[in-house]
């Protein structure tokens, strides 16, 4: 609660609220009976009004107060805050094919899939968690990608859904069928969700799309699909639209689970295959870059980097609304407080019906 710049003074008038308490309730001023006769007035019964009357002064006092307090302009402040954002948006394009089943990441010291790496870090992108500050002024998708291309999310602000509900869900392809690395058509498919945005975001939100974004990681080779990585970085890059590209895994050999004649789970060394040369011309046609990650920490560091390049440029206005406490009443811990005049008013009307009836002095 805060007071009226230049009413906040009669507040000062508080300071004769206890001399005048003092004076209420000084013997002078009470109201006697005369006896004929000496009698010792301490020996008479005592009742509830005589042990009360004090409460007509204390419910003036109060009144007087509060009608004090009131012409100081109590004000309950209220802030409403509006943000509008030029927003970046962001296709997540994964790779989610049999070879991201390589166990050469961790996470808190144990050996993980990359894929299991890469939905962790991702995800702390898109949210933020340590170095990564998250993105949530952004429009944010997912699509993944083996032998064929899938949209698994449309562009959304729903972030916690795209993480806690897609994102953790996405799994590495089982049937030999759907495995295979079709890194064209996966562009391409990113490609169309993000050609088509800005009027759909406008109308929807008021914001404006500063840039649109593909992140792109795959752990190996283009072997599937019908598009060539290459003109679908052209179309990309014809609609200014930016390609980063991430080539995840180990340099040489990596490990694979495997089971062995018994049955029994083990890992195997197998050579990894990236076609570093094609991601990197991906990049450098869309005006993007190309990263390789080793790692799990390698891999935070390329989530930040990007995440430092294309940066949302984030307007944020603060509407103050003052509302005048004297008058008006207001919410203050979940409990509705009448206008400070009316309870003043409804103290003296106290006062007033106490003093003509039960505590009603005879002439």
């Amino acid at each position: 609660m805060t007071f009226h710049s230049p009413s906040v003074w009669f507040l000062f008038f508080l300071l004769i609220i206890p001399f005048i308490w003092w004076r209420w309730t000084q013997t002078k001023y009470k109201t006697g009976v005369t006896y004929t006769s000496a009698v010792d007035l301490s020996l008479l019964p005592s009742t509830f009004r005589s042990q009360t009357a004090w409460v007509p002064s204390l419910l003036r006092l109060l009144a007087l107060t509060l009608l004090i307090v009131c012409i100081a302009r109590p004000q309950k402040r209220f802030e409403r805050t509006q943000q509008s954002a030029d927003g970046v948006a962001i296709e997540l394009v994964i790779d989610r094919s049999s070879s991201m089943m390589a166990h050469d990441f961790t996470i808190d010291g144990n050996a993980v899939d990359r894929l299991t790496a890469v939905r962790k870090v991702a995800g702390d992108f898109i949210q933020g968690m340590g170095s990564l500050d998250g993105r949530s002024g952004d429009l944010i998708g997912l699509v993944t990608f083996a032998g064929f291309a899938d949209s698994n999310c449309p562009m959304t602000f729903d972030h916690e859904f795209l993480v806690t509900d897609v994102l953790n869900g996405v799994k590495i392809v089982t049937e030999r069928g759907e495995d295979g690395t079709a890194i064209g058509d996966a562009i391409a498919l990113a490609v169309e969700r993000l050609s088509s945005l800005d009027e759909r975001i406008k109308s929807d939100s008021g914001n404006s799309i500063q840039s649109k974004v593909i992140i792109l990681l795959t752990d190996g080779e283009n072997t599937a699909g019908d598009i060539d990585p290459q003109t679908a970085a052209d179309i990309a890059a014809a609609l200014d639209i930016t390609v980063y590209t991430i080539g995840a895994g180990t340099n040489g050999l990596a490990p694979y689970p495997t089971v062995d004649l018994f049955g029994r789970k083990t890992m195997r060394n197998q050579p990894v295959v990236i076609d570093e040369e094609t991601l990197e011309g991906i990049a450098e046609t869309t005006g993007g870059k190309y990263f390789r990650a080793t790692d799990t920490e390698s891999l935070e560091k390329i989530y930040a980097a990007i995440n430092e390049m294309e940066r949302t440029e984030i307007t944020q206005r603060t509407y103050v609304n003052h509302v005048d406490m004297a008058v008006k009443s207001v919410y203050i811990a979940g409990f509705i407080v009448p206008p400070l005049l009316i309870v003043a008013f409804a103290f003296l009307l106290c006062d007033v019906i106490l003093r003509s009836t039960y505590y009603r002095i005879l002439d």
